[in-house]
């Protein structure tokens, strides 16, 4: 990707080397960001970009923790291997000094101490109980080191659903950039002590849920680093839209954690998250799906410059800064400035649809203390005037049309796939949207949807739109079946058995009460010996099994393994009944097979891809893959790993994540989890050549694939598809309709009638008067006084049987 020449490069190499050398001896050690393996000595340094755009993406690729960009250089962390990484690419790197305690005051003002931990504790105290009925002290949870991660409400009515919206601040998740935390604590002194004597407050106070948090990563600043006592950067730590697309708090730190499950119950509709080292407000999107470092826009991109430029066009030396060609007179786009991947703001955008910025709000990050007032001054106004935003947009109550309950719903803006959720206890949304005429949909889980076109925002306060929305039919859908024998649930049925078949049932309507259900077979090789469970009660969108015994089966001892026994349910509840589509349960157990390959051990040499393939000689229709590997390499984030399977599907394993921790020993899907899921070759044929392929995408360290297995597990693929059997037969004015229950894996259906249905070879193919032949209804116009019909389907193995008629 670089563009810099050989030649240039390795000049700049040997003036590197000589400097590095002195750099690894001079630098003071800080902390590691995520992802390192084991804790060790990082260096604050300078990384000259002589090709920015370039060089950002390489540095990106390579998992390094940059903390700011300025024209002409990026400030990182590196740990000793990234050191010589970066000096074997040819970077030049200077050493930085480490802020891990405020700076010597630079004048003889009276210094504005620093909180502590301790004291911020004790003053947030005293304010909540000076001023209790507006104020809620709350701690979201511990540290890794048991601090509070102490949360201040501010409201008229805090133990109250309010029908208003919800903004807030977080601030110092980095523990080294503490301007933010004080001004979260003196905005909290500001709001309190003028609460009921200044119009501006009061009114803010009293129509906002105001959030703030004045420190995210105590643990951090009482050691006066970067990182929490994990040694692990929280703003690399959130969910991520494109390499770590699952909003979960399970395996993230105790202090994500806490804001993560916060956040889930809340609406919070504008914030921001304050830190230090620059002069910008940025707002997403931070990442893409290239990693590259160029302007990364959201569909919100209107409303976030707006909102960035009421924070900085309000703070004097925001407005004014110039630190890098990215920023517009205080406000840039984060991946423009550099992208990061797992960042706050992104992550409150995308999952929870509000609007955040993330505020560098002094280039200095521990300046001295006696500079903390002249911070507050420019800082004031921007955060009031920030918070005053989230009274703009559109507003309203979704209510249950029938009853009048709130709703848990989603509020969508046309051509924006990003929406706004409601608050479920009130039903309440508020949407920051600049002037201008939209159309919303308004939709929730049980309800029909309601399209709200022509909505005219105005400037200034939110145009109110409340809407009540109809509930569904009651409407049940079997997602999956298994065996039930008291102990586990397979997901299978063997010829001959008879099994308790558990049934799940998902909930696509309004709230289902009283559940029950007959099993109804779909096709043949399986009889119903008990049709009829019991369910549990299922609010929209929730899923439930059947009790047990659950429903009873007997499976025929010709049903071919591979072959999908079909059945539905037929159910009723207190809200209604209905004939659910089909679902599949496969025919005998996954017989699984590992596979070794001969030639490895290879090399895995610099921007090359080594390949290593296996035999599998048996055919089978796959239903799990397993694959090992064994690669030793000084850089895991060099690489990627994809496994390819006959059919020429390939699966990305490992996408140059890890940074310089090294090797890669273990099981996709067992210890690591795929960057793409396996799932995907779910279906496909087994028999061929399988690949593992390794790419090592960037210069300087290499090493070998050692060693690798594939195990895939599956089942004999169907001879040929099996006999269909009819759902429903109507006479019509115009005819006898026919329909028939679907069977997955077909291409088509031919439909077949007969006035003798005594012999197979009586029945004519009349699919041709069909205009459609892949769907599962069929009207036959015939004048025949007495006709017989047989349908059979066209798949992988050809045409079914002419059974059963």
């Amino acid at each position: 990707m670089r563009r810099t020449g050989p030649v240039a490069r390795a000049s700049r190499a040997v003036a590197s080397a000589i400097g590095l050398l002195l750099l690894a001896a001079t630098l003071a050690p800080g902390a590691r960001a995520a992802g390192r393996g084991e804790p060790g000595p990082v260096f604050p340094v300078r990384v000259v970009l002589a090709d920015e755009l370039d060089d950002l993406e390489l540095l990106h690729r390579l998992d390094i923790d940059i903390d700011a960009v300025y024209d002409g250089w990026a400030r990182a962390y590196l740990v000793q291997e990234e050191l010589g990484k970066l000096r074997a690419l040819g970077f030049q790197v200077a050493p930085l000094p480490l802020e891990s305690r405020p700076a010597a005051p630079s004048t003889d003002a009276p210094p504005m101490d620093y909180h502590t931990y301790e004291t911020l504790t004790a003053d947030l105290q005293q304010i909540a109980a000076e001023h209790p009925e507006i104020v809620r002290l709350t701690s979201l949870g511990l540290t890794p080191q048991g601090r509070e991660l102490w949360m201040v409400e501010i409201t008229d009515n805090p133990d109250a659903d309010e029908d208003e919206p919800e903004a807030g601040y977080i601030s110092s998740m980095h523990g080294d950039e503490v301007v933010g935390k004080e001004l979260c604590f003196n905005l909290i002194d500001y709001l309190t002590d003028n609460y009921g004597t200044d119009a501006r407050v009061t009114d803010l106070v009293d129509g906002t849920e105001i959030w703030i948090m004045p420190s995210m990563n105590p643990d951090g600043t009482a050691l006066g680093r970067r990182y929490n006592a994990n040694w692990v950067d929280l703003n690399r730590d959130f969910p991520d839209q494109f390499d770590d697309p699952v909003n979960t708090p399970a395996g993230r730190e105790p202090e994500t954690q806490a804001v993560m499950n916060w956040r889930a119950g809340r609406n919070i509709s504008l914030s921001a998250n304050y830190h230090g080292g620059a002069l910008v407000a940025n707002y997403p999107f931070d990442s893409n799906t290239s990693g590259s470092s160029v302007y990364s826009p959201s569909p919100d991109d209107d409303v976030f410059v707006s909102v960035a430029r009421t924070y900085a066009d309000n703070n004097p030396p925001m407005s004014v800064s110039n630190g890098h060609s990215s920023f517009n007179n205080g406000v840039c786009n984060g991946a423009d400035w550099y992208a990061i991947n797992g960042g706050m703001q992104d992550w409150s955008y995308v999952w929870h649809g509000g609007h955040e910025l993330t505020l560098e709000v002094s280039n200095t990050k521990w300046p001295a203390s006696n500079t903390l007032s002249g911070h507050w001054d420019d800082n004031r106004e921007s955060m009031l005037a920030y918070l005053e935003r989230v009274h703009e947009g559109v507003r309203g109550i979704v209510t249950d049309a029938t009853t009048g309950a709130a709703l848990a719903a989603t509020v969508t803006v046309d051509g924006n796939g990003f929406p706004t959720y409601t608050d479920p206890a009130l039903g309440d949304y508020h949407r920051v949207l600049l002037p201008g005429t939209y159309t919303l949909e308004v939709s929730a889980t049980g309800y029909s949807s309601v399209l709200l076109p022509g909505v005219v925002v105005t400037a200034g306060a939110a145009v109110r739109h409340d809407v009540a929305l109809t509930p569904l039919d009651a409407e049940l859908l079997p997602v999956s079946g298994c065996a039930d024998s008291g102990v586990d649930c397979d997901g299978f049925l063997m010829p001959g058995q008879t099994a308790d078949l558990a049934v799940t049932l998902r909930n696509l309507g309004v709230s289902a009460t009283q559940v029950a259900g007959n099993l109804v077979p779909t096709g043949w090789h399986a009889e119903v010996q008990r049709a009829g469970a019991g369910y549990p009660d299922l609010a929209p969108g929730e899923s439930g099994e059947s009790a047990a015994p659950h429903h009873g089966v007997n499976v025929s001892p010709s049903a071919p393994a591979g072959h999908k026994l079909g059945f539905a349910v037929d159910w009723a509840s207190g809200e209604g009944a209905g004939l659910s589509e089909p679902f599949f349960v496969p025919v005998d157990s996954p017989d699984c097979t590992t596979v070794v390959p001969g030639d490895v051990p290879q090399s895995i040499l610099d921007r090359q891809t080594t390949s290593s393939s296996v035999e599998f000689l048996d055919e089978r229709e796959i239903a799990g893959v397993t694959v090992w590997v064994d690669v030793a390499h000084t850089y895991r984030g060099d690489l990627r790993l994809e496994i390819v399977s006959p059919a020429g599907t390939a699966v990305t394993l490992h996408d140059r994540s890890g940074g310089s921790a090294d090797h890669i020993l273990g099981s996709y899907p067992t210890d690591f989890t795929p960057f793409e899921p396996l799932t995907r070759l779910s279906g496909e044929s087994s028999l061929g050549t399988w690949e593992l392929r390794v790419n090592d995408g960037v210069p300087a360290n290499t090493g070998s694939l050692d060693d690798w297995s594939l195990e895939v597990c599956g089942r004999p693929f169907e001879a040929a598809p099996p006999e269909m059997r009819f759902r429903d037969l109507q006479v019509e004015p115009g005819g006898v309709r026919l329909t028939w229950w679907v069977y997955p894996d077909l291409d088509s259906y031919r439909v077949y009638r007969s006035t003798d249905p005594s012999s197979a070879a009586a029945f004519v193919d009349v699919t041709a008067e069909d205009p459609d032949d892949t769907d599962t209804a069929f009207l036959d116009t015939s004048s025949e006084p007495l006709t017989f019909w047989l349908v059979t389907g066209v798949g992988r193995g050809g045409e079914g049987p002419l059974g059963h008629f």
